[in-house]
């Protein structure tokens, strides 16, 4: 049995594949209706779906290089330097905004798991606001 062309064979038809990569960051806001400065854990997932042309639907290293970026901007900052609202839901346009040069990037999901929160900032979503092309 010959499976070295069949996997070659399967990347070069390769069926859509959903990927996501994960980051944590902590960071502090102040909104109109909590006005004390306060912050929080936040998870931010980002999804991306398209053939797995070469095993990847997008090469992990650069994913990897590209959310590290965000996560540092993010990270241990104060959200009201960043957005002029920083609402879970203005997080994951940020972040959408941030990777909007990727194709494939599907959706953005921001977490707040501490009490059981999330928003989830979909590329329809960004097509209406005119970040994503059709």
């Amino acid at each position: 049995m010959a499976t070295g062309s069949a996997n070659t064979q399967n990347y070069r038809n390769a069926l859509t594949v959903k990927a996501f990569k994960q980051f944590n960051f902590d960071a502090a806001h102040q909104l109109p209706d909590w006005p004390g400065i306060h912050g929080h854990s936040y998870v931010a997932e980002v999804w991306f779906e398209g053939p797995a042309t070469d095993g990847y639907v997008v090469p992990e290293s650069v994913l990897t290089q590209q959310l590290e970026s965000i996560r540092r901007t993010l990270d241990h900052s104060n959200l009201n330097d960043l957005m002029e609202m920083p609402t879970s839901e203005n997080i994951a346009r940020f972040i959408w905004k941030a990777l909007s040069d990727c194709d494939a990037l599907i959706k953005v999901r921001v977490l707040r798991g501490s009490i059981g929160f999330g928003v989830e900032y979909t590329r329809d979503d960004a097509k209406q606001e005119g970040l994503a092309s059709s």
